[in-house]
């Protein structure tokens, strides 16, 4: 038996943004008078990635299963970047300039691997295709006009259902509206805790997409292999063969 479902995420597996939050962030300060040198740039960065990271993995953490949470969340963090910065923003303009960005339905944009993968894997009978998210409520109107949503039977976001990676309850919920059993789908994403050790935990297979292997993964804690029978493959193209041939690849 094959898979009848395979889940894709969003940011950093399908998703890239056009401009990155750190060039984002420096547009927003050269706008408001504020020339950052790069070495206190990175500083700042590093802090509020630390933050975010322990914020992250925080045991119950349900940051991701609420619009107002993810919001919060991305406020603190680029307030904390603003105060290692040492620079005030008492009413929130620059702030609010750089979530205004970062929120901007056109500030994503597909990788060059995303839709000849799709359009393979739209071509196995029998396979749903879904794309399963730590997102806002806002991602299908991100992937719309990128002409991903024909190619996808559905859209699972953890703000909508109500609940975010790692928890095996995300899964489970995709599984249900899929139809499908655990042993019979797959999950494929950037993040080893998240996508690959979440999905195990909900009886999925996983695949860990690490498009440049030469990074440290700070969500892992480090590089941390992931688990006997988790492949890792650095583009999406490697994709389709390995659904192809089914669950027979997981030593699980």
């Amino acid at each position: 038996m094959g898979y009848r479902l395979v889940c894709l995420d969003a940011g950093f597996t399908l998703l890239s943004p056009r401009a990155t939050l750190r060039d984002a962030l420096t547009r927003v300060l050269d706008e408001h008078g504020h020339r950052v040198e790069e070495e206190d740039l990175h500083r700042a960065w590093e802090v509020a990635n630390r933050w975010a990271w322990q914020n992250y993995h925080q045991p119950g953490n349900d940051t991701w299963g609420h619009d107002a949470r993810i919001d919060q969340h991305w406020r603190d963090y680029h307030a904390l970047m603003l105060v290692e910065l040492g620079l005030a923003d008492e009413r929130f303009e620059m702030l609010d300039a750089i979530l205004a960005a970062q929120y901007a339905a056109d500030g994503w944009e597909l990788y060059p691997d995303v839709m000849p993968m799709l359009t393979e894997l739209r071509r196995q009978p029998g396979l749903q295709l879904a794309i399963a998210s730590d997102w806002g409520s806002n991602l299908p109107a991100i992937l719309e006009p990128l002409g991903v949503s024909a190619l996808v039977d559905f859209v699972h976001v953890s703000a909508l259902v109500g609940v975010g990676k790692a928890d095996p309850a995300f899964f489970r919920l995709a599984l249900e509206r899929a139809g499908v059993p655990a042993d019979e789908a797959l999950m494929v994403g950037d993040s080893l805790r998240a996508d690959v050790l979440g999905a195990r935990r909900a009886g999925m297979d996983a695949v860990l997409l690490r498009r440049d292997p030469a990074l440290p993964r700070a969500d892992t804690g480090g590089d941390d292999p992931p688990p006997e029978g988790v492949p890792v493959i650095a583009t999406l193209a490697e994709l389709p063969p390995l659904v192809a041939r089914g669950p027979s690849f997981s030593s699980r």
